[in-house]
């Protein structure tokens, strides 16, 4: 990925998407068919058993993986379908980091995966996405 493209990606992430400035969705990472979210754990993040929603849970891993499959093609994408597996509850402090690769890709479709984890290391939740390559190149 060259500094041009890490560059149309993070702009893409960061200042188009008001979904993701609403719930602090931070990119810390994004390489060739990778990507990595982190969001702190706020009171406005927590349920009604003190911990993170599962939501947030799932919206960090599905825009990881759309990021990902964004970032090995540059060509914007929309999820498809996504099954979501929920391991291990979080902690009501610190914060959460979704790591997002890329599987495959194919000529419309692209297979991906990702894997949510608090601060400490923990296993949360593991995401399968399609995502669909809508044929709209990043601009």
């Amino acid at each position: 990925m060259t500094p041009e493209q890490l560059e149309k990606v993070k702009n893409f992430v960061s200042i188009s998407d008001t979904f993701n400035i609403w719930n602090n969705l931070e990119l810390t990472d994004v390489g060739d068919g990778t990507a990595t979210i982190e969001v702190p754990i706020t009171p406005n993040s927590l349920n009604s058993w003190n911990t993170p929603h599962g939501g947030l849970l799932f919206a960090m891993a599905d825009v990881a993986c759309g990021v990902a499959a964004v970032s090995a093609r540059m060509e914007k994408c929309v999820t498809a379908s996504a099954s979501i597996d929920y391991i291990a509850a979080a902690g009501s402090t610190g914060r959460l980091k979704a790591v997002a690769r890329v599987l495959r890709s194919g000529r419309k479709l692209c297979f991906c995966a990702a894997e949510v984890r608090d601060d400490k290391g923990t296993l949360l939740n593991r995401l399968n996405t399609t995502m669909y390559y809508t044929g709209m190149k990043l601009e």
